[in-house]
């Protein structure tokens, strides 16, 4: 045909070139997606809504993400037929790059809906924060799949079937008529306009308010949220959650903080809560091994998994140590236990502080320690500049030891995440013989990393095989707690050293709500039995506390700006912090709040599993409270870095 030929009406044009040309891209992509979607609804067949307006409205929104996605994908095609001189259409050169092109296309877009399903596996959720900060940091992300899934046989059979597919439609793909070229950019600059206008007019949110998070995740496009939560990784708070005006904020925090005995405020007007605490008790100079253990949820402790006994070491720790039953992790991913663990704030929406500008010298568990005299040391099994550990830590008083430290000797046995558990602690009694020799008290806190996939650890260790699933990996961390603890009472430092056993997050935190506290148990263990007798703590605690309930065991005099407080100290009250990036909780009796962009909040009462809404500035007591909590540590650069602790009693 010639390819000066065509229709004489744009209609035509668009039905014998662009639907002839385009329509296989199209057809491909949404079948896919609705493949991978219909298998992920399958999956989550018993937590999902099915009534017909629930599921009707997903499938606008999932398929209006959907098209989002496709525009921009086509638009380097667009670009390529507009640049084509027509005399080219249906050429060489034509068909060569408009097969790769498919053929691409078709592969990366299977290998995004499979990779959507590994993920939902782990995360029972679209692709949010935690797959952008997996992008980040590939080595460690890419080596635990390929050591988690057949990868190999996997990308192949994508490969075969992008080619597959691209053979049979290669004669679908290509046309020799050619539209004059203001045709052409006209069509291109009209997908260019749409992408625009969608930038202003779609949003993720869109896909939310279903009251089931199932149906809310499965009403996404994965690939739309991936780069929605990439553009949205740290919120401003005042713009997008509730705000007190500022009297009520300075009145509503610093009554938190007033009903606890021996704590003094610094400044007595204004905002700042910078508190002076006085305990009544001698100091106890005691070493502390602080072992934040991965995903290690209570759900795991005392038989809780069916009966079965996975973590005997820990059980009998729980027995024999001050216990916090009902301990709340503030978040999913590791980088908010280890931030709700060494600054004791509360769970920012977006990342976490580790992964923040301005980190650099704020109040930290290392701050009030090194002030003492301790020798502080992070000590990891793996690479830390991943979540940007090392960097953090490094620039808050830390002496830093992770994976490159440890000589081939120290290492038995590796994952893409670091050396296994007994390596690490091996290590960690290392670094405080070392102390010990030079008559310094230490801090070290250490970070597991066993209790993950690909759940691989050394043979022979416990009677579960390796790499056959998270119970084995469960019980060989717990394993690995127990040989921790054989090596150091062979230590002359024992007696004089209190170690905190405390979990990073739960395994899992999907459910049916957004956010669900139930999801967030976690051990906190305080065991020095020289020391302090067993007690058994029933009361919900927040994460955010175990830092000044560790400094108020000690018995340490300390000003500080954190917002958690000793749950051991006379006039605490229970409240908990907990959030999913954007979604940010608290909880203070059978009353949960969940707050969400934009000034949205959400109030179930006692067991409700319906929540009442309302916008704007919340106006119950206890969403007051909640508000002031994450209202005023949003300005953390300020509070945490303007005026560091000072402790009363110098070494």
């Amino acid at each position: 045909m010639d390819s000066q030929l065509e229709p004489r009406n744009f209609f035509g044009i668009l039905h014998n070139y662009y639907v002839r040309r385009i329509l296989p891209f199209i057809v491909a992509f949404f079948a896919f997606e609705f493949i991978e979607v219909i298998c992920t609804a399958v999956w989550a067949r018993k937590e999902i809504n099915l009534d017909v307006p629930d599921v009707a409205y997903s499938a606008w929104t999932v398929a209006l993400q959907t098209l989002v996605v496709f525009l921009h994908w086509i638009i380097p095609y667009l670009i390529f037929l507009a640049a084509l001189p027509r005399s080219r259409h249906g050429g060489k050169i034509d068909k060569t790059v408009t097969y790769i092109f498919f053929a691409i296309f078709v592969g990366t877009s299977v290998f995004a809906e499979v990779a959507e399903l590994f993920f939902w596996d782990e995360f029972a959720a679209r692709f949010n924060f935690i797959a952008v900060d997996y992008l980040v940091y590939t080595t460690e992300v890419v080596g635990n799949i390929y050591q988690s899934y057949p990868i190999i046989p996997i990308v192949g059979g994508i490969v075969l079937l992008a080619v597959a597919v691209t053979f049979f439609l290669r004669k679908q793909l290509v046309s020799n008529l050619a539209p004059r070229f203001a045709v052409r950019a006209s069509v291109l600059i009209s997908a260019i306009v749409l992408c625009i206008v969608a930038f202003f007019t779609v949003d993720l949110s869109q896909a939310e308010g279903s009251g089931n998070r199932y149906n809310d995740e499965l009403s996404k496009n994965g690939v739309y949220s991936l780069f929605s939560a990439f553009l949205h990784n740290e919120l401003s708070y005042n713009d997008f959650y509730p705000t007190l005006s500022a009297g009520t904020l300075t009145k509503k925090i610093r009554e938190e903080y007033s009903s606890q005995a021996g704590v003094k405020f610094v400044n007595a007007n204004g905002d700042d809560i910078r508190r002076e605490v006085v305990p009544a008790g001698t100091p106890k100079k005691l070493n502390v091994m602080l072992v934040l253990m991965e995903s290690m949820g209570d759900e795991f402790l005392h038989g809780h998994r069916g009966g079965k006994i996975l973590t005997p070491n820990l059980d009998k720790l729980s027995r024999e140590g001050i216990y916090f039953s009902q301990c709340y992790s503030t978040g999913t991913r590791s980088v908010r236990g280890i931030e709700a663990v060494s600054t004791s704030i509360p769970p920012l929406p977006g990342m976490s502080i580790v992964r923040r500008d301005g980190n650099e010298g704020i109040e930290t568990i290392g701050t009030f320690f090194r002030e003492k005299g301790y020798a502080t040391r992070w000590v990891y099994g793996g690479f830390g500049v991943f979540d940007n550990m090392n960097y953090f830590f490094a620039n808050n008083g830390f002496e830093i030891v992770d994976r490159s430290n440890f000589a081939d000797d120290e290492i038995t046995h590796t994952t893409i995440w670091g050396v296994c558990d007994e390596d690490l602690f091996k290590r960690a009694i290392k670094e405080a013989d070392k102390s010990f020799s030079a008559g310094t008290p230490f801090l070290n806190f250490v970070f597991t990393t066993s209790n993950h996939r690909p759940y691989a650890y050394p043979d022979g260790k416990i009677d579960i095989p390796s790499k056959t699933g998270r119970e084995g990996v469960v019980k060989y961390a717990d394993f690995s707690v127990g040989e921790l603890l054989r090596l150091a009472r062979e230590r002359p430092w024992f007696d004089d050293t209190l170690f905190v056993f405390v979990a990073d997050h739960c395994s899992s935190s999907a459910g049916r709500k957004e956010l669900n506290p139930e999801k967030h148990y976690i051990p906190l263990i305080f065991y020095s039995p020289k020391n302090f007798a067993p007690q058994k703590i029933d009361f919900p605690i927040s994460q955010i506390d175990a830092l000044p309930t560790l400094l108020g065991l000690l018995n340490f005099n300390y000003t500080a700006s954190f917002y958690g407080q000793d749950a051991l100290a006379q006039g605490y009250r229970p409240r908990t912090f907990i959030s999913n990036y954007q979604a940010i909780g608290f909880r203070r009796g059978d009353d949960f709040l969940i707050m969400k962009p934009v000034k949205e909040t959400l109030l179930y009462r006692g067991n409700a599993t319906e929540p009442e809404a309302f916008h704007g500035d919340a106006p119950l007591a206890e969403a007051e409270t909640a508000i002031s909590y994450y209202q005023h540590a949003a300005n953390w650069r300020k509070w945490l870095k303007e005026k560091p602790a000072k402790n009363l009693d110098k070494k």
